[in-house]
């Protein structure tokens, strides 16, 4: 149900505005991941953690410090992501993918408290915007380039994908073996469905 709806949500925004960063925001935010620790994600926690300015860098309240939050992820990501190469998209996409979660390992129950705060239903618009902008994001750091339906329908596929993972990870990502397995097992779904398709339509796959 969770993935069901999380996967709807991303799909109903796949072009997202960009979201504003700034140094300051950046590492009020990377305090927050590694000093909040087990706790509810909550204005006096980012102040606690982050500092007495915090009201001043995120005037949108928790909702926002959460969306920003997922926004620098995926920026690191595509940081992480550029030395590595592969002649194959989809390698490409699966590591950008475990390098996100391979780097967010340490502070996994922040990460779900964070996503909590954008399930509330009155965040459905932050939180679509923010799983389409990260889905965009696997897609750029694994270097694609496609335009038109072609854009609309990978990030479509690849939003199930991302999602399914995410909240696997979030679950099990004890074992990072397991959570690789995972994917790959998705990404290896995908990829069958694609060779029929194109089969059926008679297109070289």
């Amino acid at each position: 149900m969770i993935g069901s709806f999380l996967t709807a949500s991303a799909a109903s925004c796949l072009l997202p505005p960009a979201l504003d960063h700034s140094p300051a925001r950046d590492a009020a935010l990377r305090r927050m991941m590694q000093g909040a620790g087990q706790r509810e994600w909550s204005m006096a926690t980012v102040r606690q953690v982050a500092g007495d300015d915090a009201d001043l860098l995120f005037p949108g309240g928790i909702a926002e410090v959460a969306e920003a939050y997922f926004d620098l992820a995926d920026r690191d990501m595509q940081a992480a992501a550029h030395g590595f190469h592969s002649r194959k998209l989809s390698r490409r996409v699966r590591a950008a993918i475990m390098f996100r979660l391979h780097d967010a390992s340490g502070y996994r129950p922040a990460v779900r408290h964070a996503l909590s705060v954008l399930m509330v239903p009155g965040h459905a618009r932050l939180l679509a915007r923010s799983l389409a902008r990260s889905v965009n994001a696997i897609w750029a750091a694994a270097g694609d380039d496609s335009q038109g339906v072609t854009y609309l329908t990978k990030r479509a596929s690849l939003t199930g994908i991302y999602v399914s993972t995410l909240l696997f990870w979030l679950a099990r990502g004890g074992n990072m073996a397991t959570v690789e397995e995972f994917l790959d097992r998705r990404l290896a779904d995908i990829a069958r469905i694609t060779r029929l398709k194109n089969r059926l339509m008679g297109r070289p796959f």
